[in-house]
């Protein structure tokens, strides 16, 4: 089972995203990154996160661009709460955008 399985919020926002362009998943990965750092202020886990992203390289779909990992390695090591909350948002930012388009 992979980690964003769990929760559905979560699996939903990565499905999404996994489908969207190549464009819209950088602007998304951007989205989960600014996000993360925002609620979650200690973010111990970042160096981890990087070497994680190194030793995985190219064995995940979203390894494929550097900004997507950096955004799911952030994603994954967050709390519980944040990665919903996070991906609440994603979901919501999408519709918003495809409202507008």
């Amino acid at each position: 089972m992979r980690w964003y399985d769990i929760e559905p919020d979560v699996c939903m926002a990565i499905s999404m995203i996994e489908c969207a362009a190549p464009d819209a998943q950088i602007d998304y990965a951007n989205y989960i990154i600014n996000l993360v750092k925002e609620k979650d202020t200690t973010m111990s886990y970042i160096k981890n996160a990087a070497k994680s992203n190194l030793k995985n390289r190219y064995t995940r779909w979203y390894d494929r661009n550097e900004t997507v990992s950096r955004a799911f390695s952030y994603l994954k090591e967050t709390t519980k709460e944040i990665q919903k909350e996070v991906s609440l948002s994603v979901l919501a930012y999408k519709n918003k955008k495809e409202a507008v388009a």
